[in-house]
Parts: structure tokens; C-alpha cells; sequence
């Protein structure tokens, strides 16, 4: 019998605060690995911290149930 292999995918998450004003967005792109997410989060940090020095966030690499978890939170938190 063969072993069950389960493949994961990621989605980059950020969270970013700007002038007291939080967002949360994220790309509608999957990685494959968790390392290639984690490759764009940190070009993705490098970016927005030259662009938007004053800003403060977070940035995650969710798995995809993490990330269905997060968005069930996040929309009873905002009502939607």
C-alpha cells in the first residue's frame, strides 16, 4: 500500500497599517512550497518598508485551511 501524500499550497497574507488604518489583503496566487512563500513575503516586506516606511504589519504564509480559518474570523469580526 502506498503512503498518502498530502500536497499543501500557501497563500501570502498581509496584514499593513497605515496612518491608523489596517488592511488585510492577499494574492489569489498559491505557492506550491512553503519556502516560496516565505521567498515573497520577504521581497513582498522589503518592498512595502521602502515604500511605506511609517507602516507597521505583518506578513504570513497560511496554509489553504489556515487561511479559510482566518477569513471566517476576520469576517465575523468586520460583519461581512
Amino acid at each position: 500500500m502506498y503512503p498518502y501524500i498530502f500536497y499543501m499550497k500557501f497563500v501570502l497574507l498581509v496584514y499593513m497599517c497605515i496612518a491608523g488604518t489596517c488592511q488585510t489583503v492577499y494574492e489569489q496566487k498559491l505557492y506550491e512550497t512553503q519556502a516560496l512563500c516565505q521567498q515573497s513575503a520577504a521581497e513582498t516586506k522589503t518592498y512595502l518598508t521602502q515604500k511605506f516606511p511609517m507602516s507597521s504589519g505583518e506578513i504570513w504564509c497560511l496554509t489553504e485551511e489556515e487561511f479559510i480559518k482566518y477569513q471566517d474570523a476576520y469576517s465575523q469580526t468586520k460583519g461581512v
